[in-house]
């Protein structure tokens, strides 16, 4: 028997990357739920974040939060995990990095040699003024534990420098839509989703096969979709498609954001022979 497990990217890829919507996945991702096929949030979002909008979603799935660097587990789903970890009420919780202050600290320095500006940096009105998110959307983005998203202006090779300045912190620097994210430098979306798709295996019988499909859009992503057995690139409005390195076999979807997405869903539930 065959399993599917599929992860997913919200902003420009499951979330429309101007309006946040997602309504043109919805009958997609009622087919999963029906189906009984888990689809894991792997985004650059915070925990916070998520709580409202996965109850959108009608989420009730694990997700993986800025960027790889934690993993929440609803203990509702009653998965038998071997390895101790964190409880958080209604959730387990696996962290892979460094607390957020630590990062600001290490940055600090580096504020007069470099243009950019982080989160810690900005008011609510500044993110408002970058993202379009509401207010209350902005204070909860603002609200991070394991990572520092910075609005880089300066040149690439300037990112690069900076990259190699904080690389013996155990820290590295990954690029987003809209931000680049500091991060510890195990804190991986790849790492995150193999570390989940472990876990899943462990609740197969042994002549079950698990096959998992990935999305994404941005350049954050394409550790994660190099890892999946199915990697899908979303189209995006506003940046070219990031390329998979090694993988000839990974797709790019002919409309954008949850539309593209949806298309993808249904032509493997297809393929699968599930729909």
């Amino acid at each position: 028997m065959t399993s599917l497990l599929i992860f997913t990217d919200l902003d420009g890829t499951l979330l429309d990357h101007h309006t946040y919507s997602f309504a043109p996945a919805k009958s997609a991702m009622l087919s999963l739920k029906t189906f009984a096929i888990p689809c894991i949030i792997n985004t650059s979002k915070t925990f916070h974040e998520l709580l409202s909008l996965r109850k959108e979603l009608n989420h009730l799935d694990p997700f993986i939060v800025e960027n790889g660097s934690a993993v929440y587990i609803p203990k509702q789903l009653g998965l038998d995990i071997q390895e101790p970890l964190e409880d958080v009420g209604e959730y387990w919780l696996k962290t892979f990095g460094p607390k957020r202050k630590e990062l600001i600290h290490m940055t600090d320095d580096q504020l007069d040699q470099y243009t950019f500006q982080r989160f810690s940096d900005m008011s609510v009105d500044d993110l408002i003024r970058v993202t379009g998110l509401s207010e209350e959307n902005a204070k909860l983005a603002m609200q991070r534990q394991f990572t520092e998203p910075m609005l880089w202006t300066d040149s690439n090779q300037a990112l690069q420098s900076l990259r190699e300045h904080l690389k013996p912190f155990g820290v590295q620097i990954q690029k987003g839509g809209r931000f680049s994210h500091l991060m510890g430098e195990k804190c991986d979306k790849a790492n995150a989703m193999l570390w989940l798709t472990k876990l899943y295996q462990d609740q197969l019988l042994e002549d079950q096969e698990l096959i998992t499909m990935a999305l994404g859009d941005g350049e954050n992503d394409i550790g994660m979709l190099s890892k999946a057995d199915i990697p899908v690139v979303i189209r995006s409005p506003v940046h070219v498609p990031p390329e998979i390195p090694n993988r000839s076999d990974a797709w790019l979807t002919d409309d954008y954001g949850p539309k593209g997405w949806a298309q993808a869903i249904n032509q493997v539930l297809e393929k699968q022979g599930i729909l």
